[in-house]
């Protein structure tokens, strides 16, 4: 009979200091993510966009408004929204063909987005990788690695077209002195 009530009292205990973790984990906010320096070094202002904190099988996850700014194929261009209205930088994201935006209950394709439509993203606090809103919340298996859009070096100068410009006008000129002696 004792080990009965020592059992139940153990698992009473056990099962408050379970909920009391719980109840711990549903208080994090903003301040509580510790972010890598992967995140940080291309996200400098992410403190300030972060709005809300949901944890998913022991992962953190950081909610994050962005805006569109530009949809070419798959490509999607977008900027963090700051909580004080501020840009937190714009970055280009490549989402697979299967990809849908969750707005308002209805479902779109990349293709389908505007300028200004403004999304719901999830970031992990381990690297840099966004996680678009979905029906089922933020998985590591929806992450999209986020890369920087490429660009072309700026080594080229006008001089070869210049030089090209100028040898086409010697041809032309010498052309229409042809004509003119044929002419005369």
């Amino acid at each position: 009979m004792l080990l009965k009530k020592v059992a139940v009292l153990g698992c009473a205990v056990a099962a408050l200091s379970i909920g009391q973790s719980a109840l711990a984990q549903d208080d994090l906010t903003c301040a509580d993510i510790e972010w890598s320096s992967s995140v940080t070094n291309e996200v400098p202002t992410i403190a300030d966009a972060c709005d809300a904190v949901v944890t998913k099988n022991g992962a953190l996850f950081a909610r994050v408004q962005v805006e569109v700014q530009r949809v070419r194929g798959r490509s999607l261009t977008f900027k963090i929204l700051n909580n004080d209205g501020s840009s937190g930088g714009s970055y280009t994201q490549q989402v697979p063909t299967s990809w849908r935006a969750h707005i308002g209950g209805q479902s779109f394709r990349a293709s389908e987005l505007s300028r200004g439509q403004q999304l719901n993203v999830y970031l992990p606090n381990d690297r840099w990788a966004i996680i678009h809103e979905d029906d089922d919340g933020p998985d590591m298996a929806d992450a999209i690695e986020v890369v920087a859009a490429a660009t072309l070096p700026e080594t080229a100068s006008p001089l070869p077209l210049i030089g090209l410009l100028g040898g086409l006008f010697v041809m032309l000129g010498a052309g229409l002195g042809a004509i003119r002696r044929r002419l005369a």
